[in-house]
């Protein structure tokens, strides 16, 4: 019974939401069925036991002693139950909206005509609305709801040649829709950089069109400025002062956002940061590690107390190659339990077989790397790459050309990457292949024709448009010819 999917949702809740879900069904308002408080009382006091512990029949026998054993009678209360469980996560998640019950009130008593009731809650909302700091999707859609009820209570009970609030009420309602159409675009782009997916934004060119050429009306809005900004950073991610806009608006502006936008912007700056690692600008690491520490620090990475895997992996992957190990070590540990529980052991064993990586531990990776399962893309490029550079680091030259070989075809026939993606992951497996035959085969060549031929490899590697950690290959090609250069003197 413990396996039940009500029973995993109650064991999920916070102490303090368990309370507050046995308040609600002990509420004659909500329930008036004995035997479903009795029934959600069973499952808290054995929730956190062993499994086993109650099941079924003993279930029915605490809550129907002495009568013979019917099943249904337990399906049935687990049902109430659930109904209940549902109301009452509505019901909470009501009130995290800090308009909801307000407007609800109002809509209501529009209804119903108590309109002495709607004067006074609008007015008291109107204030609250002039108060606030954050224009966010929230804020916009109550403004088009608060209107829609005075302009249509004015227009049928007093002035229907009235036209300013209808106004106010199509202005904020334009201005939801362009600050959630933005945030969605947003983010779809950005997973349509990062994934084989695609998809139809209709209205999107007609909207940018609008906006630019009515940019006084939106950028005093921080929410649409601040989505505007992102997706520019996306679409034209060769002009360095969308970011830089980004960047004021973390340093400047971030109370006058919402926690979801600041999470958001946050995470594209991230991304964005990441982009021009991957290109070949490594000195966006430094600014991106100090970007994450600064989310770290205001908590906008963590998400109701749990952070995302690839964050904790990109934040273990800068510390670790900006040899802040001890640093990095004391994170990994930390943050180890606030990861998704499904996704714990995968990525410590990763980010840890990365840090022994670049502490020159490689046995250690790779004793760390071999725990790593392959449950998505992501993981198999992440772990492939990092076990062909511990390889390299080994000088196991048999077992990195076999895994080159595996990787290559992999990618070749992966259907979750992009076009661009597979191109830039060819291009490092046919560079880096070329660079451990030279490294093996060294001994063949003359130290000036070796030094020749590093150089060379070097030139085009720098030259080629889409290599996946092309700095990795250029520094270790440019190393191995420094030191031919070296033993040829």
């Amino acid at each position: 019974m413990e396996q039940s999917r009500l029973a995993k949702h109650i064991q999920l809740l916070s102490p303090r939401n368990r309370d507050r879900f046995r308040q609600f069904v002990y509420s004659p308002y909500f329930n008036q069925h004995e035997k479903t408080a009795e029934l959600l009382d069973l499952l808290l006091e054995n929730i956190d036991q062993p499994t086993g512990t109650l099941d079924k029949k003993t279930a029915f026998r605490k809550l129907f002693p002495g009568q013979p054993y019917e099943e249904q009678q337990v399906h049935n209360l687990m049902s109430y139950l659930r109904k209940l469980y549902l109301r009452f996560t509505a019901f909470e998640y009501m009130e995290q909206h800090r308009y909801q019950e307000q407007l609800y009130t109002m809509e209501a008593a529009y209804n119903s005509h108590q309109f002495d009731i709607l004067t006074n809650r609008s007015k008291q909302l109107q204030k609250k609305l002039r108060e606030d700091l954050v224009h966010d999707n929230d804020y916009f859609f109550t403004n088009y709801r608060l209107n829609h009820v005075l302009g249509y209570y004015s227009g049928t009970y007093f002035d229907r040649s009235e036209t300013e609030t209808f106004q106010q009420m199509l202005d904020n309602l334009d201005k939801y829709y362009i600050v959630e159409k933005l945030r969605n675009c947003c983010h779809l782009t950005a997973n349509s950089i990062m994934m084989n997916t695609a998809y139809d934004f209709n209205f999107l060119e007609e909207l940018l069109e609008h906006m630019e050429h009515n940019w006084p009306q939106y950028e005093q809005e921080r929410s649409i400025a601040m989505y505007y900004t992102i997706l520019m950073s996306l679409r034209d991610g060769d002009n360095p002062q969308h970011y830089q806009r980004m960047k004021q608006l973390l340093a400047e502006e971030m109370n006058l956002l919402s926690e979801l936008e600041g999470r958001d912007l946050y995470s594209f700056s991230y991304n964005y940061c990441i982009r021009m690692i991957n290109t070949g600008y490594s000195e966006y690491q430094l600014e991106l590690f100090q970007l994450y520490r600064q989310g770290l620090k205001q908590g906008l990475l963590l998400e109701k107390g749990k952070i995302s895997e690839w964050d904790y992996k990109n934040i273990a992957t800068l510390g670790a190659s900006l040899r802040e190990f001890e640093w990095t070590e004391l994170f990994l540990n930390e943050y180890r339990d606030k990861l998704p529980p499904h996704r714990q052991e995968n990525a410590y064993n990763y980010n840890l077989g990365n840090l022994y990586y670049n502490k020159k531990m490689y046995n250690e990776a790779l004793s760390a790397l071999l725990l790593v399962q392959f449950t998505d893309v992501k993981y198999h490029l992440s772990t492939t790459f990092l076990l062909l550079r511990t390889y390299y680091a080994l000088k196991d030259t048999e077992a990195l050309l076999s895994l080159i070989e595996t990787f290559r075809i992999y990618v070749i026939r992966n259907r979750k990457m992009t076009t661009e993606q597979k191109r830039g992951y060819t291009n490092f497996l046919r560079f880096d292949r070329r660079l451990v035959v030279l490294k093996h085969h060294a001994s063949t060549y003359s130290k000036k024709d070796l030094h020749t031929e590093l150089a060379s490899l070097a030139e085009k590697i720098e030259a080629a448009p889409n290599v996946i950690n092309k700095y990795w290959l250029l520094e270790e090609c440019r190393s191995s010819a420094q030191v031919a250069a070296g033993s040829g003197q």
